[in-house]
């Protein structure tokens, strides 16, 4: 019996002592990562601002790759929302809403999943770092253990799954950013906005990487297709497109394009509609059709409908783009194009450059406009 006695007592002495250590262990958990971005702060601000991204970078990929995700709420900013489910313990279901942004400075979302702990926050901070071509990106967790003692001793292991999913998910957050185009759009408005599919003629061309030299492959092209304009007695119903296919590192390819006013026209005799254009299997946006007896009414290898004298038509777009609307020298066009990509990066939006899914600019300058002070609307076709 006295032995049974001293067992209990001890047991009650272990009992006491662990109730003492966990009153006096921390009833809130902390941890910080840091990874350095070569990217601008705004890119990375709008990348982490929404969860479109978040599927590619987050650290839960680690413990299960399979996992699948739902999005909620808007698209960025306070409110919006991820939800998760998996098979794989460690992941679990929850979900991740944001609480608080500030642009180009921080993000706070708030985690629901079974890990121990109320009030469980990410907090993501963007800084510049020293060199000035780059910005830290410091990701911490938060968690309140109350007086829950057991929440308490499992906090000691804070710097298990929790911090390996934060270190997971700044590494893979700035390998992804690294394939992004690095330039700064945060200067530039861009848009999302819906695109009625309209009918065009259009000319496809190449030409050296200048100015004077693309002017005079527009104007050459401007004129074949304004020749057909007289034949077929369509008329322009909307400013001059320039559609690009390639801007190379010496040449520049693209094509003219000038809307019109009708789906059908008559050629020569015959009537012809303009819709959607359907690619060849084998199609391929670099190559041409010569050598092919192609006349009017057949299709090209892009699935263009062939018109006259290199002459094509085509149900221009229909769906979501990217806009802006810029004015100054047409030198800087490419830096817009290049800040619509990089923009459809960093808000997860899939874009092809092929195709109708082409960037192309409208020409909507005053006639009377200097070189640098002519305006254009930019666009880049997008899928959410």
């Amino acid at each position: 019996m006295m032995r049974i006695f001293e067992m209990l007592v001890a047991l009650l002495i272990v009992f006491a002592l662990a109730v003492l250590v966990g009153l006096v262990l921390p009833d809130h958990g902390h941890i910080e990562r840091r990874v350095e971005v070569p990217s601008p702060a705004r890119q990375v601000y709008d990348t982490i601002n929404g969860f479109r991204r978040f599927p590619q970078y987050t650290g839960l990929r680690a413990f299960d790759p399979a996992m699948q995700t739902t999005l909620g709420g808007p698209e960025a900013g306070v409110g919006s929302k991820i939800s998760w489910t998996s098979n794989v313990p460690k992941v679990g279901d929850g979900s991740l809403t944001i609480t608080k942004s500030t642009q180009d400075s921080d993000v706070t979302m708030t985690l629901d999943n079974d890990w121990i702990g109320t009030n469980k926050t990410y907090n993501l901070t963007i800084t510049p770092s020293p060199k000035g071509r780059t910005v830290y990106v410091t990701e911490s967790y938060d968690v309140d253990y109350g007086w829950n003692l057991l929440w308490r001793f499992g906090g000691l292991y804070i710097n298990g799954d929790p911090s390996a999913v934060v270190q997971g998910s700044l590494a893979s957050l700035a390998a992804m950013m690294a394939g992004f185009p690095n330039t700064d759009y945060s200067n530039q408005d861009i848009s999302v906005v819906e695109i009625t599919a309209k009918p065009v003629l259009l000319v496809n061309t190449r030409a050296p990487r200048s100015l004077d030299e693309v002017a005079d492959a527009t104007a050459q092209a401007k004129e074949k297709i304004e020749a057909v304009l007289k034949k077929t007695g369509l008329t322009q119903s909307g400013p001059m497109l320039t559609i690009t296919t390639e801007w190379g590192d010496e040449n520049y390819t693209f094509a003219v394009a000038i809307p019109v006013d009708q789906t059908s026209f008559t050629l020569d005799g015959h009537s012809f509609t303009i819709d959607a254009p359907a690619p060849k299997a084998d199609a391929d946006d670099d190559s041409a059709d010569a050598g092919q007896p192609l006349v009017a009414g057949d299709r090209d290898k892009k699935g263009l409908l062939v018109v006259d004298d290199n002459v094509r038509a085509a149900l221009w777009y229909q769906g979501l783009a990217l806009y802006t609307e810029y004015t100054g020298s047409a030198a800087q066009l490419p830096l817009v194009r290049l800040n619509h990509k990089a923009y459809a990066e960093t808000h997860g939006y899939r874009y092809s450059e092929a195709g109708l899914g082409r960037p192309w600019d409208e020409d909507v300058s005053d006639p009377g406009a200097a070189d640098d002070q002519r305006t254009f609307r930019v666009y880049l076709p997008i899928t959410r």
